[in-house]
């Protein structure tokens, strides 16, 4: 942990500043990079550990369903490939943001997983605070010493152990809806960004109403869906009632017999037809793999429509600037400006 990073921390306990437990006082113009010892609560007391430069902001216990979350992400993003060729156009399409809006900025990634979107931000230009639940943020942080401005915290997305209104950039991809409160979750990360500055999200979907879904925005090359979105919605809401019998198994089943059963789903998702009924379509069979692994093994799991998270926005003091378009399987993404009286 970057002694630089301290400022930003917040005790998740009561939101106060952390100090470095074993130093009074810091270097004032020399970065300390300490890889282990203990953070206190500069009101309460409380210690938090830094094991692996990592500093450890959690507390309480948590329920079974959390740990079971928690586990499942740690044991995918531990097998994920890593880094991939088009990283960093997905990255700048689902955020909606530009090359320009990363450089210079101090960005967070809310849920960075293993942190392969946290180096596309951190090669454009910013500093990054990586945040996540799980064990998979070990990845990142084994690359965080030879990167001056990138930064890994454990927290809960729910408590975020941050200082409020520091960010210029929060960005959230596919993240929020594998808490167990999607909007809870989003309450309590807008509130990070700056006032005029952006955040970046996005969730899982579903069909929901025609009337809704008959006006989400649709990326090229998807004629034939505009033509037919009652039949497009009528297979979304198919997929999601497969989704969730699979679900209902596959949520209580250990890991690794989830993760055999996601390489025939794999398989499948190669096929005509059939690639829509699975939960990968990606060319790369191990990707497919993972990505539906993601998909069959969280128990939260919760989806989303464009109009819920543009409300959310509005509701937290931002204005919506963008809505991410999509192809068959509806994606509400929503890019927002904090306003200069937001909350």
């Amino acid at each position: 942990m970057k002694s630089s990073l301290l400022p930003l921390l917040r005790s998740p306990c009561c939101a106060a500043a952390l100090k470095f437990k074993s130093l009074t006082e810091l270097p004032r113009t020399e970065e300390i990079d300490v890889q282990g010892g203990e953070l206190s609560c500069s009101t309460c007391k409380r210690a938090y550990p830094i094991i692996g430069g990592v500093p450890r902001l959690l507390i309480g216990a948590q329920s079974a369903k959390v740990v079971k979350t928690r586990d499942s992400f740690s044991w995918e993003w531990s097998r994920y490939p890593g880094a991939l060729p088009e990283d960093e156009s997905v990255f700048l399409e689902e955020t909606q943001l530009s090359r320009e809006d990363f450089a210079g900025k101090l960005v967070l990634d809310a849920g960075c997983g293993m942190g392969r979107y946290s180096m596309v931000a951190l090669a454009l230009g910013a500093e990054v605070v990586a945040l996540d639940l799980s064990e998979s943020l070990r990845r990142l942080a084994a690359q965080a010493p030879d990167h001056a401005k990138l930064h890994v915290v454990q927290g809960d997305l729910l408590n975020p152990p941050l200082k409020k209104e520091a960010f210029d950039v929060v960005y959230s991809q596919g993240v929020l809806h594998h808490t167990s409160d999607t909007r809870k979750a989003f309450d309590a990360v807008a509130p990070l960004v700056k006032r005029g500055g952006h955040l970046s999200v996005w969730l899982y979907g579903k069909a929901g109403r025609f009337e809704d879904f008959s006006t989400n925005p649709l990326r090229p090359g998807r004629a034939w869906i505009a033509k037919r979105r009652r039949l497009a919605w009528t297979i979304v809401g198919t997929r999601h009632l497969i989704s969730d019998l699979i679900r209902f198994f596959t949520t209580r089943l250990p890991a690794p017999i989830v993760y055999a059963f996601c390489f025939p789903l794999a398989a499948l998702g190669a096929a005509p037809g059939l690639k829509y009924l699975t939960f990968s379509v990606h060319r790369d069979f191990m990707v497919r793999v993972i990505e539906n692994f993601d998909w069959i093994s969280p128990p939260y799991q919760y989806h989303h429509t464009k109009e819920e998270l543009a409300g959310w926005f509005k509701a937290a003091g931002f204005d919506v600037l963008k809505v991410l378009p999509h192809g068959l399987i509806p994606k509400p993404g929503v890019l927002g400006r904090k306003r200069e009286g937001g909350s």
